[in-house]
């Protein structure tokens, strides 16, 4: 490429974009032993509920903001006044990120705490008290509805909490936040009547109804999460906002089995490991959903993620062979069977995602459970099932669920068997001959083929602690002959490149929701280079130069699997007939290990007009 080609290419591609889907953002922000959760509307438009402990805002809150360029915040609100939810808040406001409305409950009850003082004080100016049934118009289609505040109720009934034996939690205020048919509760340190506590759970779940996510009241404490309330709002996700190793044992195993059991099995991500109880995941930190209103995609820090219609939403239903069993781990070495087991499934219809919604896994035995997450899966897509969700008892991985403790047991000889009501969509029978045995999984060759032994080998990478197999991704042995293309990435040229004019693609990335992704224009593609093993058929070059770090060239697969990508060629005469090609690849952060190579689309080459 002559000099003033790579001039007027690096210039013009300041202006290329990608076009998404409008989506609502929220952040499970990792604040330790605390809470604070951001919504970030279509429309860029904030909500910040909580912000940690003490120390918290300008250790964690703040970089976390600054990230993501947000330099005021239209909304905070403390959802009580406990330093643990608002001590961070003020250290907010003193870094420059300030707000144009705080809504608390007033200072009915306040505390004399130094942390309340300090909320009061830098706030004093935007404070404004929420009322139970006030709607919080966030832009873009997205709604906050307080659906409770001192035990003063949506609709105007209440709850006595003056006995309650926790008082400030149960007077948190509740919202319900809907964007589309997503739904999501958030309520502080809510309380259901646990340790001498004022039931206000019952009440509030009957009037905020089903949602597709709630994150855990009050860090997993016996105090919230009724069995009552769970029920009347029937999550398909919930996420827990707890310390690493906390004094206070959370999250409690009781709440646990109330919120994830056998007949209600949902995953359960945790933003740490907690105090080590079993039924959820440790994500390693703060998690990120994103949602259209129709599907909502949850990632954790490593990249590991999942996409689920929202339950309002008519997935499509699996008929045999479209969800399958596409590797197993029977035999762990580095930690223990009851820990260490793993079942991997794959959807397999290419016309069309299917959903696990409702499919019953079972062993041999009489032990199985009901997926009640419908999760989606395209042709290709995995979705990783364990025993344990701490990759520290686990051999080293982050699964996307794990199945309620006792539900499901492998065997040197054992069966896993997929159904749907009276459908059986796949089963799996191993003997000890099988593929798969100490220390090492069992591959699925052919996704499309039958579940025998002949379709099956041994996982031969290393992942984790040291044991073999491809958990979570896509089998080394994999050789499904996909009509449609399966889990592989593909460019689509929408407008050629001419001088003068607009360039744009659609860079699709089937199964690889959550992804990260990378592309860019090469001016060549051999000699290539390779990244962890794998080759990409590209230079980094001046086309590389120019691109590469262009918005919208590099980010997250939003949950339509698709990205729209746009530049306009320079109006130079001398461009005409200069060759160009395309290409983007989506990759993972594999901890500890570093950056692993999913999907590779294959570079299409453009002559430019």
């Amino acid at each position: 490429m002559n000099t003033l080609f790579r001039l007027a290419f690096s210039a013009s591609f300041l202006f290329c974009s990608a076009l998404f889907a409008q989506e609502l953002e929220v952040y499970f922000i990792d604040v330790g032993q605390g809470d604070a959760t951001l919504l970030v509307s279509p429309t860029g438009q904030t909500f910040l509920l909580d912000a940690g402990d003490n120390g918290k805002g300008s250790s964690i809150v703040v970089p976390q903001l600054t990230s993501l360029g947000i330099n005021h915040l239209d909304y905070v609100s403390p959802s009580h006044y406990h330093a643990d939810h608002l001590g961070g808040l003020d250290e907010v406001w003193n870094a420059g990120i300030q707000a144009s409305i705080a809504l608390d409950r007033g200072n009915g009850g306040a505390p004399t705490t130094q942390s309340y003082t300090d909320y009061k004080n830098r706030y004093a100016s935007v404070r404004q008290t929420v009322y139970p049934g006030q709607v919080v118009n966030l832009g873009g289609g997205v709604t906050l509805t307080c659906l409770v505040s001192e035990g003063q109720l949506m609709g105007g009934g209440s709850v006595n909490i003056s006995g309650s034996s926790q008082w400030e939690n149960s007077a948190s205020i509740a919202w319900r936040v809907e964007y589309g048919d997503f739904d999501m509760f958030l309520g502080g340190d809510l309380t259901g009547g646990g340790n001498g506590t004022t039931d206000v759970e019952s009440s509030v779940g009957s009037i905020c109804g089903n949602v597709d996510v709630y994150k855990v009241s009050h860090h997993g404490s016996n105090t919230s999460s009724n069995s009552s309330f769970i029920s009347r709002i029937a999550p398909e996700f919930a996420v827990i906002p707890c310390g690493y190793a906390n004094s206070y044992g959370y999250p409690k195993q009781n709440v646990l089995d109330r919120i994830h059991k056998s007949t209600w099995a949902i995953p359960v991500w945790s933003l740490t490991s907690g105090v080590g109880a079993e039924g959820y995941v440790d994500t390693g930190g703060t998690i990120v959903l994103n949602t259209d209103g129709n599907t909502y995609t949850a990632t954790m820090r490593d990249g590991t993620s999942f996409t689920a219609w929202c339950d309002e939403q008519a997935p499509t239903v699996p008929a045999t062979g479209d969800l399958v069993i596409s590797e197993f781990m029977r035999d762990p070495t580095k930690v223990s069977d009851t820990d260490g087991e793993w079942l991997e499934l794959a959807g397999t219809r290419e016309s069309e995602a299917v959903s696990a919604d409702l499919v019953i896994v079972s062993d041999s035995g009489s032990d199985s459970f009901t997926i009640q997450a419908p999760f989606l899966l395209e042709a290709g897509d995995e979705l990783l099932l364990a025993s344990d969700g701490l990759a520290s008892r686990n051999g080293g991985i982050r699964p996307h669920m794990v199945w309620p403790t006792g539900r499901f047991f492998m065997s040197t000889t054992d069966s896993a068997q997929l159904r749907r009501g009276t459908i059986t969509l796949d089963n799996v029978s191993w003997t000890s001959s099988w593929p798969g045995s100490n220390g090492q999984s069992a591959e699925r060759k052919d996704l499309l083929a039958p579940a025998s032994s002949s379709n099956f080998v041994d996982g031969l990478r290393v992942y984790g602690l040291g044991d073999k197999g491809t958990p979570g991704a896509t089998n080394d042995a994999d050789t499904t002959p996909w009509s449609g293309g399966g889990n592989t990435s593909y460019i689509t040229v929408t407008s050629p490149p001419v001088v003068g004019s607009v360039m744009s693609m659609i860079w699709h990335a089937p199964g690889e929701v959550g992804r990260l992704y990378q592309g860019w224009i090469t001016l060549s593609t051999t000699p290539g280079f390779n990244i962890g093993g794998t080759h990409i058929p590209a230079n980094l070059d001046a086309g590389w130069d120019a691109t590469h770090n262009q918005p919208g060239w590099s980010g997250l697969v939003p949950s339509n699997e698709f990205m729209v990508v746009s530049c306009t060629v320079p109006n130079i005469n001398n461009l005409h007939g200069k060759t160009i090609y395309a290409i983007f690849a989506t990759y993972q952060d594999v901890f500890p290990t570093g950056y692993q190579i999913r999907t590779v689309a294959t570079p299409v080459q453009m002559v430019i007009q």
